[in-house]
């Protein structure tokens, strides 16, 4: 093997690393947005309903949350291991989805709205929906960080 062979190979490697890295971002980034927004409202509109209802809107939130992350994993093409500071964005977007939940239902009773956790439901899936799809710079710097070590992207 020449030198050119070897530079030619390696070049295609780094190439290949940089498809699987966009893939990833992504997959990652504006995969099933919409899916996470719904179960976000179905199970934050639960909250002040009663009874049968409320269970059936809860069950309903859970499903598909359960539902969009098992289709979200199985359809994508380029798997990685779990980063720190992956698991550390995912939760800090949960955490200002909850937050904006939070601060619209004490807005909505603040207004003395009859179902306050409705609007505050709607809140916080339009902040999910945002978030999911504004995350892709974050999640190719998240992904940039790894993408020099042995147990990065790989193609399916």
């Amino acid at each position: 093997m020449t030198s050119y062979d070897a530079q030619t190979a390696l070049d295609a490697i780094h190439h290949r690393q940089a498809q699987t890295r966009d893939a990833y971002a992504r997959h990652a980034s504006t995969s099933y947005g919409l899916i996470a927004a719904l179960a976000v409202f179905a199970t934050g509109s639960s909250v002040d309903l009663t009874g049968t209802w409320g269970l059936i809107a809860r069950l309903a939130g859970g499903a598909l949350i359960a539902a969009g992350l098992t289709v979200q994993y199985r359809r994508t093409r380029v798997h990685r291991k779990r980063s720190a500071a992956g698991t550390l964005f995912a939760v800090a977007v949960a955490a200002v989805a909850l937050t904006a939940f939070i601060a619209a239902s004490m807005l909505a009773w603040a207004i003395r709205l009859p179902v306050p956790s409705v609007p505050a439901a709607a809140v916080a899936a339009l902040v999910t929906l945002v978030a999911t799809y504004t995350a892709r710079p974050i999640v190719e710097k998240i992904i940039s960080r790894r993408g020099g070590q042995s147990d990065g992207p790989g193609l399916r």
